[in-house]
């Protein structure tokens, strides 16, 4: 009898060791929060890409859920207050300090130390930092864009007598092509075709813009270690000086003005020149098909060097998440070299990948590689909202001429010391 009950155990755990390798155990389901696109095979590829993670990982399943831009950080502040956030999400890199500091997210580093595909080297130098807060890694970049490069109209240069291979590199230059290039081309007595069409509307495009100019001017928004604002300095100062030179050359109304709105004259035809991220390429294409246009790096002035301001998302894991690993293991495979190319609305955070993307879907890969490797993030502060938000009034004040730049940036930077107080 005892024979036979040893047998029936040995052949119960038999079955159970098999079921399990045959993936016949309870799976864990982990959720996972995006972006929503609308792009169709973007969408395909991410399901693909899906497919293949859970055959490598058969005991994990992963539920995704996707929001619009606008509605996506309410959802995940509203949903982690309530205990009940996502295991891993993107956020947006201007988030990276917040989530930390609130203390809805997790540290990296004892996964990265072990990890053999997740590696700073990997990375965007850039794009890393803007997750590092406190000297911990709170995230891992996903896909990055950067602030801004000079679209031109290679035809308007030709008619205006510039050389249609040779965009302008340093910030004398960009004016000064400006002016050539803000003309009456009907004789109308009417300014019909413009330089540039500058924007200063209240929004986080005009501050990456900006900070480009600061950036490449040497500057800064805060110290090094974020405990105070630096936005009166020289360097600021004179990048803001000539950003609001750049007025002279474009269109009346910069300080309502958008990215989008800008861009829209741009490809309208109206303007010869556009400061934008790499991703613009494909609105280029589709609203000016017969458009013969190029690309050059972010204006620098002399002496200074060509720096952009990073945008992205980077993925994190929740403190609630009961499915830590299982988030880590996902975090691997999304942000992985084969993967990340093909699951990325920007362009990927991973260098092999944004490589790989970038060769097969850009124009100027080479160029827009380096720029991304020389950009900096914006502040890295748990109110960087709030920094922002003051950012964007100075803007204003120096667009409308109310304030001098400088009376605009020594009072914000006076403004943003007591936020960061």
């Amino acid at each position: 009898m005892r024979k036979k009950v040893w047998i029936v155990g040995l052949i119960i755990a038999i079955w159970f060791v098999s079921s399990v390798s045959l993936g016949f155990a309870q799976k864990v389901t982990i959720k996972y929060w995006g972006m929503k696109q609308a792009e169709v095979r973007l969408i395909e590829a991410q399901q693909s890409a899906l497919v293949d993670f859970e055959k490598k990982y058969p005991e994990i399943k992963v539920k995704i859920t996707v929001f619009p831009y606008e509605a996506y950080r309410d959802k995940l502040l509203v949903a982690t207050a309530a205990g009940t956030p996502p295991d891993v999400s993107v956020i947006d890199q201007i988030w990276s300090a917040e989530f930390p500091a609130a203390g809805f997210v997790i540290p990296l580093d004892k996964y990265i130390a072990k990890s053999k595909i997740v590696k700073r080297d990997a990375f965007f130098p850039g794009a890393w930092d803007s997750a590092v807060y406190k000297g911990k890694v709170w995230g891992i970049p996903f896909d990055v864009g950067v602030w801004a490069f000079v679209y031109y109209n290679r035809d308007m240069f030709r008619k205006a007598g510039l050389d249609p291979n040779k965009p302008p590199v340093y910030w004398d230059e960009l004016l000064e092509y400006g002016k050539l290039l803000t003309r009456d081309t009907n004789g109308d007595g009417e300014i019909d075709q413009w330089g540039l069409p500058l924007y200063g509307a209240k929004d986080e495009a005009t501050i990456c813009t900006t900070d480009a100019f600061i950036f490449s001017n040497g500057g800064s928004i805060l110290s090094e270690d974020f405990s105070k604002c630096v936005l009166g300095n020289k360097a600021s100062v004179d990048a803001l000086k000539f950003y609001k030179s750049l007025q002279k050359i474009s269109p009346p109304g910069a300080v309502s003005r958008t990215a989008e709105d800008a861009f829209k004259i741009f490809t309208a035809g109206k303007a010869a020149m556009h400061l934008y991220g790499e991703w613009g390429q494909d609105t280029v294409n589709a609203r000016a098909p017969e458009m013969d246009w190029a690309m050059g790096f972010f204006p620098k002035p002399h002496g200074g060097k060509s720096i952009g301001t990073f945008g992205g998302w980077n993925m994190v894991i929740y403190k609630k998440s009961e499915h830590k690993d299982q988030a880590w293991k996902f975090i691997e495979y999304w942000t992985s070299k084969g993967v990340n190319e093909k699951v990325a609305a920007l362009t990927p955070a991973n260098k092999a990948s944004a490589n790989i993307l970038l060769a097969l879907k850009r124009r100027f890969p080479k160029m827009i590689f380096k720029q991304l490797t020389e950009s900096h993030p914006r502040p890295i502060s748990p109110v960087y909202p709030q920094i922002s938000d003051v950012q964007r009034d100075a803007i204003q004040y120096i667009l409308l001429g109310t304030k001098t730049v400088k009376e605009a940036l020594d009072d914000a930077a006076k403004k943003i010391d007591e936020i960061i107080k």
